[in-house]
This record gives C-alpha cells, structure tokens and sequence, in this order.
C-alpha cells in the first residue's frame, strides 16, 4: 500500500492529533515531501514525537522512509499521467484496492460471516443505483447452491421491511451509507448488515454488523472501484456459503 492508502486504512484509530497529521498531508501531499520532521510536525500544529508515533504506526521505521515512500508514490502517478494512459491508471488503482481488500476478506473473516448470515431464516438484499447489482448478484449466485435469497429494488424496500421478523436478515450494499435508503432500513425488525465503503457513515448504533470496503478517490460515491469491491465481496461469500452446505 502507498502511504495514503495507509492513513486511510489506519484513520478510525487516530487521535485528535493524528488527525491534524493526516488531514495536512492527505490535502496536499506533494507539498509534505519537501518537508523535514520539524517543518511538517509545526504544519500540522503537533510535537515532533507525535508526528514520530504517527510514522510508526504506519509501519515506518524513520519520517524519511514515509517521505521516501510518497515521492515513489507521486511519481509513479505523474508517470502515468504523462504517458497519457488512464486505463492504466485505472488497473493499477484496481490493483491497490484489491491488495486493501485481500487484507480484509481472510479466510477467518468469510467463514465467519458466512456463518452469521447462514443463521438466518430469510435473507433480503437491497442497495440504490450501482449499489443495487451486486444484490442483484448475490441472488442470482446463491440459487447454484439451491438457496433462495431476495434481491429487494430500493422503491420495495419499506413494505419487505415492514414484514421483516426478529430472525431475518437485510444486506445493504450502499457505498456512502446516505439516510435515503439507510432510514427505511434501519426500520426492520429484521437484522441489518450494511456493506459500504464509508467508515464514518452516521448508523452504527442501528446496524447489527458493518463490512467497510476500501476505495481510492477521496469521494467513495464517485469511486468506480467501489461496486467492484462488492462483486469480489459476494463471490467469495456464495462460495463460503456454499461450503457451509457441503459441511
């Protein structure tokens, strides 16, 4: 992972002063490389053993392996903004983001979603626009393991959770978790599992499980990487689900 992608997979757990550190650099990280540790940690309104903390717990050994790590970084994509090749780009910002998901989606952490979602009378599935496919999906894939799971259109989505009982499931696959599906979900008497790629999305009290997948632009709303995290997401569930039959 380049040293953005790490910040972003580390900020849940960051300080109030971290989080100065990783809003200075995330706004302008061409300018941070020009920086030394004293120059940046005054930047950011920190001491120097906060900012040294901060580089360590990214898993940098010294500032100057972080510094190091950016301009490599920066570089590859002023490379290949030169050469004029956005579908190339686009591959490698695909292959960053799987590598983020391979971190996430382990064999322990499938089996044993697998497993909550397998102790479920009913499964619904639902999400808005792009959102909406991999629902789509998931229904069509699970029915190879003779399984019935319903993919419900956003305009259903308040009848479907009206009827829904203490022992079924809702999975929403929404990218920014917005209050214009999250709302009507969230009134079930079923279970609600979110899928998104918005780790501040504003439900976490009313979910009863979250999956956040990783994603590169700055808005995940326009991140075309997103929906492809969910597909990989799906497939590897169906297959989990489908080995929990064959157990």
């Amino acid at each position: 992972m380049n040293p953005l992608q790490r910040m972003e997979a580390h900020k849940d757990s960051f300080t109030q002063n971290e989080m100065l550190i990783y809003k200075t650099i995330s706004q302008n990280p061409s300018r941070i490389v020009h920086m030394t540790t004293s120059t940046l940690a005054e930047e950011c309104g920190v001491s120097q053993p906060t900012l040294s903390r901060f580089i360590k717990g990214l898993g940098y050994n010294r500032y100057q392996d972080f510094r190091v790590a950016l301009i490599t970084w920066q570089a590859t994509q002023e490379d290949l903004g030169a050469q004029g090749t956005d579908h190339l780009a686009y591959f490698n910002d695909l292959y960053q983001t799987i590598q983020q998901g391979e971190q996430l989606l382990t064999d322990e952490f499938l089996t044993e979603t697998a497993a909550y979602i397998d102790g479920f009378d009913r499964v619904f599935l639902t999400g808005t626009g792009k959102s909406f496919q991999p629902a789509q999906l998931f229904e069509i894939l699970i029915r190879k393991g003779r399984r019935i799971f319903h993919a419900v259109s956003r305009d259903l989505l308040i009848e479907v959770a009206d009827v829904m009982g203490e022992n079924d499931l809702l999975i929403v696959f929404s990218v920014s978790a917005g209050a214009h599906i999250m709302q009507d979900a969230c009134r079930t008497n079923g279970k609600v599992l979110l899928v998104t790629a918005n780790s501040m999305h504003a439900y976490g009290n009313q979910v009863d499980r979250t999956i956040v997948l990783p994603y590169l632009t700055p808005d995940p709303e326009t991140s075309s990487l997103s929906p492809v995290m969910f597909d990989i997401l799906v497939e590897l569930l169906v297959r989990y689900l489908m080995r929990e039959d064959q157990a």
